[in-house]
């Protein structure tokens, strides 16, 4: 059996096009992790990725990167290919940052902001919380003597 034969065999051409794709795939999501900060300019809003699904999917887009503008609720999907720049990588860098973020605006009217601003009370101040779900808890269900 000659060189040609053995690498023309369609297991061997579908293992080439898988990790062909996988390639692919990998260029067009760039840096971008779940939980990290990136934005396409520095006049870009900065976005949060919250999920990749590199795919293959059957139908199009054969993958896609799920975000969220800073800021705001809306959650978007797309297959846009990586452009820009990471601002912050996934963990503590990040947190940092979007905590900077939402403390550093006001929040008067801003329903995201509000919600995220309270995320981060809960986050500061973790013995208050849990005596809230405690009386929460106690006035739903309360006990007879």
């Amino acid at each position: 059996m000659n060189h040609r034969a053995r690498t023309s065999s369609p297991a061997r051409r579908a293992y080439y096009e898988a990790a062909t794709y996988r390639r692919w795939v990998a260029r067009e999501i760039g840096p971008r992790r779940v939980g990290g900060l990136y934005r396409i300019s520095p006049f870009d809003p900065v976005y949060e990725v919250l999920a990749i699904d590199p795919g293959p999917r059957t139908e199009w887009p054969t993958w896609q990167i799920t975000v969220r503008t800073l800021g705001e609720t809306r959650i978007r999907t797309h297959c846009t290919a990586w452009e820009g720049e990471v601002v912050a990588e996934p963990g503590e860098q990040a947190l940092a940052y979007w905590a900077e973020f939402v403390l550093s605006r006001p929040a008067a009217d801003d329903g995201a902001l509000l919600e995220q601003r309270h995320v981060l009370d809960e986050a500061a101040h973790p013995g208050t919380v849990d005596a809230l779900f405690e009386l929460a808890r106690t006035a739903r269900h309360p006990q007879h003597a």
